[in-house]
């Protein structure tokens, strides 16, 4: 039973508390506001008891109490009783949080409560208090708190006084309370915010003005004293204080203005950490990447993930990271400059602990994505991952639980920028093994999502490396790695290289299963270049290989590919029995990209029988198979297909807008043979549509791309589509010498189908001449 409070102090009735600080002029938040004043104003006016309770929270300098004081002013006349602004300390440098007994009788002192009149204990202290606004209509804002506890006995109960509260943690817990949680702001009102502080003074130009809000991370107390610290130099520009914050790598030291440091600002929120909080913190400042999960953070600390991902919600309770997607963690520029300096102290960390750390962290992403590769390309002959020091050698393993195909793939997308950061700092800090095992790990990830450019002298490397060391079946599989890359972008006479040295060391080795995947990559640029009858010789020659073990998806892959090969050759009986063979194979194993793979080869089988319609049907099932999974490549490539076809069934509009799609991704890549396909394929969509002066150059530029990388398969189709175009127009020397270039080329690579056509062609063209119109049939 608590005791019974004193009677309040009777106050002047004309006595209004008011002690709010002064406004600033508003930049943005406009959301956040209308939300704050919707709340805010309930109650339209009456003395009704409205439990109102308002928390905006966010990191510190993010312009927390700055809100709620233009709140208060703003909201002036719906709170006819006063006004109270308190600060609770939460992160004061030179004291403790405001103890809750001192924050109430300070509250009661500022309502006209003698001091010596007030209690001393909590309970009586907290009646007062409650009783005492029970009806007055006031905000109160509750300024820096440092936890719920702290707030909890302030509240007034049942009362029309508002409170806001500002905190740098999130305040669960609090009756009725609801967050609003401020983040940086956008760039153009970041920009007016700093444009309003200076007044239009010593603003040379508004690309310095914007790039000098990037140095401060949009953050509104940053800008602040950017602006202050210029128009404390009477003689600078905005050129000269752009100078000053890049003039090293270094930020956080020039964000002061002579009373003000950001970094003052962050040793607050960090001197409130436990010490295991303050531990990963630091350790996150190492972090290369924009986001990262809570397994790189475990690997980072040290700690068992459990820990870590509590820890993480801590941080994040506290705004000192984010969590731009559930589980994908982040932290803010200059919260990452500072967590980085903190190394600079060097009795915090010894350097040899940071540099174990990062190389945990390189060994984390480098054998958690040897699992996902394994599971997204299982096709791959693998180097064993057994270097010294990465968990594979000590059996330790790390990092989120990978069980199919689409859960690698989804993690090596959602990881692919660390990944590319992990190798650029194995390339620069690590010893030229781990940089072998770590590229061909990641071969199969650069190639399907397009880092070509990247990829290529990194695995020249490791072939260097593997030859110098005498492993002859690494280096083997690191020639492979560099054919798929050469080849997929259009260097197909340096893969085919590359896959006869592969196979050479593997007849050397007599190692068959090597032999059977180096032909199979030997075939893929001899596919390409127009050299059937070498690719269905060689898939024979591999199939009668694995026949004879139990790997169905190698056997599947083979015989998609022989298909393939007899599908260019006209052996159209024989293509379709690979290709029902294939298709089996891959969907008795669950391999839904080989699926999706094969049924792009039915659909094009389809296509060149005169079956447009099923064609079409096969090439939507796999776009819809292909959803869940598969590169940005083969996604396009799909829909150049589909688009080709849609073209030959009259609907050239959708075929142009799939081609647009498609063509930058093909670009982006870096897969020439699909940018000439798909080029080819608009030329022909705006001369079906009656648009053959359009149609020209499109043509031109697709036999340009796939002349300067020697796709004779492709060239052949292209010269028959511009001798069309050409006859269409009227060019008819110029269409003879195209469409009897495409019979050449057709013959010389045994593509009987293409050579009917071309043959057919020319007929047309000399028809044309004697009627003065084209008839293709």
């Amino acid at each position: 039973m608590h005791p019974r409070p004193p009677a309040p102090t009777t106050t002047s009735p004309h006595r209004i508390p008011d002690n709010v600080p002064r406004d600033i002029p508003w930049v943005g938040r406009h959301d956040e506001l209308r939300r704050l004043t919707a709340a805010l104003c309930e109650g339209n006016g009456t003395s009704a008891a409205v439990v109102t309770v308002e928390a905006i929270d966010g990191m510190g300098g993010v312009g927390k109490t700055a809100m709620a004081v233009h709140l208060a002013h703003r909201l002036r006349d719906r709170f006819p009783d006063g006004r109270l602004f308190l600060h609770l300390g939460g992160h004061a440098s030179d004291r403790d949080p405001l103890p809750a007994t001192r924050a109430l009788a300070e509250l009661l002192r500022l309502l006209g409560l003698p001091p010596k009149e007030l209690p001393q204990d909590l309970d009586e202290l907290v009646s007062l208090w409650r009783t005492t606004v029970r009806d007055r209509r006031m905000m109160v804002i509750l300024d820096d708190a440092a936890d719920t506890g702290q707030v909890r006995p302030l509240l007034p109960g049942d009362s029309p006084t508002a409170v806001v509260v500002t905190s740098r943690r999130r305040l669960p817990g609090l009756p009725g309370v609801r967050p609003v949680s401020l983040d940086v702001l956008p760039r153009d009102d970041a920009v007016l915010l700093f444009e309003r502080r200076v007044d239009g003074r010593c603003v040379t130009r508004r690309a310095e003005v914007e790039e000098i809000i990037l140095r401060c991370g949009h953050l509104p107390l940053a800008i602040e004293i950017a602006a202050s610290r210029l128009l404390s130099r009477p003689s600078w520009s905005t050129s000269d204080l752009l100078d000053q914050l890049t003039a090293g790598s270094a930020h956080l030291p020039e964000l002061r203005d002579g009373e003000r440091t950001l970094r003052h600002v962050f040793d607050l929120s960090c001197r409130a950490l436990t010490p295991p909080q303050r531990l990963v913190f630091r350790r996150m400042g190492l972090h290369f990447g924009v986001e990262f999960g809570p397994h790189a953070v475990a690997a980072l600390a040290g700690l068992p993930v459990e820990e870590t991902d509590r820890i993480l919600e801590e941080l994040l309770s506290q705004h000192l990271i984010s969590e731009p997607s559930p589980h994908r963690f982040s932290m803010h520029d200059l919260l990452r400059e500072y967590a980085r300096s903190l190394y600079d102290d060097d009795a915090l960390e010894p350097e040899g602990e940071v540099r174990k750390a990062v190389r945990q962290l390189m060994d984390h992403y480098v054998q958690v994505a040897d699992r996902a590769d394994r599971m997204a390309y299982p096709f791959r002959s693998r180097i064993p991952l057994d270097a010294e020091g990465t968990p594979a050698a000590t059996g330790r393993r790390t990092g989120p639980e990978i069980t199919d195909a689409h859960a690698a793939e989804r993690w090596l997308m959602t990881e692919g920028a660390n990944l590319l950061d992990t190798l650029d700092w194995i390339r620069q800090n690590g010893p030229e093994s781990q940089l072998a095992q770590a590229v061909h790990v990641l071969a199969g990830f650069l190639d399907m999502e397009g880092h070509l450019v990247a990829a290529e002298p990194l695995l020249r490397r490791a072939v260097a490396h593997w030859r110098s060391v005498g492993d002859g079946a690494a280096r083997a599989r690191a020639l492979l790695d560099l054919s798929a890359v050469h080849t997929h972008s259009g260097a197909y006479e340096e893969g085919i290289a590359a896959a006869r040295e592969a196979q050479d060391i593997a007849r050397t080795l007599q190692d068959g299963e090597l032999e059977s995947e180096a032909i199979h990559q030997l075939s893929i640029p001899l596919w390409q270049t127009g050299r059937y009858a070498l690719v269905r010789s060689l898939q024979q020659h591999s199939l009668s290989y694995l026949v004879q073990t139990e790997k169905t998806l190698q056997t599947a892959r083979v015989r998609n590919l022989l298909g393939i090969a007899h599908l260019h050759l006209g052996e159209k009986v024989e293509a379709v029995e690979c290709f029902v063979a294939a298709l089996a194979g891959f969907t008795a194993e669950g391999d839904d990209r080989g699926r999706y793979r094969t049924l792009n080869n039915m659909a094009e089988l389809f296509r060149k029988n005169g079956d447009p319609e099923a064609a079409e049907k096969s090439y939507r099932e796999a776009i819809e198979l292909s959803a869940g999974m598969g590169s940005r490549g083969d996604h396009a490539t799909l829909q150049i297909n589909l688009a080709n076809v849609l073209t030959t069934l009259g609907r050239p509009d959708e075929a142009l807008a799939l081609f647009g799609r498609a063509l930058p991704v093909l670009r982006a890549v870096g897969d020439r043979q699909g940018e000439g396909i798909a080029l080819n394929g608009i030329g022909r969509a705006h001369r079906i549509a009656g648009r053959g002066e359009q149609a020209l150059p499109q043509h031109v530029a697709a036999l340009a791309v796939l002349r300067d990388i020697h796709a004779e398969g492709e060239v052949v189709d292209v010269l028959y589509d511009l001798a069309r175009v050409e006859l269409d127009t009227g060019r008819m020397a110029q269409a003879v010498a195209h469409m009897e270039q495409s019979l050449s080329i057709s013959r010389r690579i045994g593509a009987r189908v293409e050579e009917e056509r071309a043959s057919r062609g020319l007929e047309a063209v000399a028809a044309a001449r004697l009627s003065g119109t084209p008839n293709w049939h």
